[in-house]
């Protein structure tokens, strides 16, 4: 059964929230991205064996979408990848909820391709809470622990990029 704690599905889950603590401690750029891409196919794994095909495929893209952001910042490169985004769509929604994976794919790939600063932030924060719902709802139990700690951590950013901006306007830019 997929929502026992020592499941297969369960294990891939639990090993998704360990790379998810190494990909986030990366100061890196390109070890962030490969970690995460790491850490995105691992978590496709997870949500194939969870039966949910719609966040398996908005992972699938992800990983990708981390690997072309390696080599381009192109809108075209990020838009390619949101129309595969809801070509995908089509085909594996079966329930309205299925729309969360992949509504915060297509979100998190224009935003990583075309934002900075707090806009970024919330942008990634809108997903996390979408991909926090969709755990909730598939039974994924690491991934709802993944994203809540990840909602939490990007709430306390943004928090402290206000601040920020409120001391000094010409630090966001630094961001």
């Amino acid at each position: 059964m997929p929502h026992d704690f020592f499941s297969t599905a369960q294990m891939f889950g639990h090993a998704t929230l360990m790379l998810s603590m190494v990909t986030f401690s990366r100061k890196h750029d390109k070890q962030f991205k490969l970690c995460l891409t790491l850490q995105n196919l691992c978590y496709a794994t997870h949500l194939f064996l969870m039966g949910n095909p719609a966040g398996m495929a908005g992972t699938l893209l992800s990983a990708l979408r981390n690997l072309v952001s390696l080599r381009t910042r192109s809108m075209w490169a990020a838009l390619v990848l949101v129309a595969a985004n809801v070509m995908l769509g089509f085909w594996l929604v079966k329930a309205v909820w299925n729309i969360l994976p992949l509504a915060a794919t297509a979100i998190a790939t224009v935003s990583m391709f075309r934002l900075s600063g707090l806009h970024l932030r919330y942008a990634m924060f809108a997903c996390t809470l979408f991909w926090l719902i969709n755990n909730l709802l598939t039974g994924s139990i690491s991934g709802t622990i993944m994203e809540s700690v990840v909602a939490v951590m990007s709430a306390i950013t943004i928090y402290r990029l206000h601040q920020s901006e409120k001391k000094s306007p010409a630090a966001m830019d630094a961001t």
